[in-house]
């Protein structure tokens, strides 16, 4: 039998977080998602996935007592899916650095001159600023 579980992560700003997952290419709705989980089960989240794969989705809840966003989906039936915890969870922080990095760094003054992924899977940003 799955269940919903959450998975702290770093993620702190519900802007850039929803930058993060549009993305990769998910639709985010603008408001709370309604998320799916096994056997028809299902939750609220402050931020989600409705329906990543075959009904199952990805929320994310903020956690008051941590100051952060936790992960919430019942991942055991989204990896019978071929959505792994771990890699699903990386990508997203890993655009979501880039959403804080732009978002910090444009009002600034910053604009993006370049920004490839490399070989590694890093993201490579290059940002110049016109005096």
């Amino acid at each position: 039998m799955s269940h919903f579980t959450r998975v702290a992560t770093r993620i702190v700003d519900e802007t850039c977080l929803r930058t993060a997952l549009t993305t990769a290419g998910y639709s985010v709705p603008a408001g709370p998602a309604t998320i799916g989980g096994w056997n028809g089960q299902s939750r609220q989240a402050t931020v989600g996935i409705p329906d990543l794969t075959h009904g199952y989705g990805v929320g994310f809840d903020w956690e008051a007592s941590h100051n952060m966003f936790s992960s919430v989906a019942d991942w055991s039936e989204l990896a019978h899916h071929g959505v792994h915890r771990d890699q699903f969870l990386n990508k997203v922080t890993q655009l979501y650095g880039v959403a804080v990095a732009r978002s910090t760094m444009e009002p600034q003054g910053f604009s993006v001159v370049e920004q490839t992924d490399q070989r590694d899977g890093s993201i490579r940003i290059l940002l110049r600023r016109v005096s």
